[in-house]
């Protein structure tokens, strides 16, 4: 699976203009650090932010075609909702890679 659906960014670069599409893409790039350090913060519920970060990217990574983040988080956001919990360290560590690799992955976009 793709990191980034080019299909999709080229889809909103339509809708928003192409001068419009690096301004967006560097909030969805902030909102991808946060997460990152949410997670990582040592004495933080890794159960309630991997679910409260998964219910949000699941729209706005699929707005800006992160699509391996999006499928990642509808995951999550459906196991929790069935009550599974989201606290083993795989299922962190599986979220933090994913992010760090769609953050470089956009950053590399928005350079070309």
């Amino acid at each position: 699976m793709n990191i980034i659906n080019q299909h999709q960014v080229e889809r909103l670069k339509q809708e928003i203009g192409a001068d419009n599409l690096p301004i967006l893409l560097d909030i969805f790039l902030s909102e991808l650090k946060q997460y990152a350090e949410k997670l990582s913060q040592p004495n933080g519920d890794q159960d309630v932010y991997l679910k409260e970060i998964s219910h949000a990217l699941k729209s706005s990574a699929a707005s800006f075609g992160a699509e391996a983040l999006c499928n990642l988080a509808i995951d999550y956001d459906g196991a929790a909702k069935s009550g599974l919990a989201l606290t083993s360290p795989e299922c962190k560590q599986q979220m933090m890679d994913l992010l760090e690799q769609t953050h470089h992955q956009y950053e590399v976009l928005l350079r070309q």
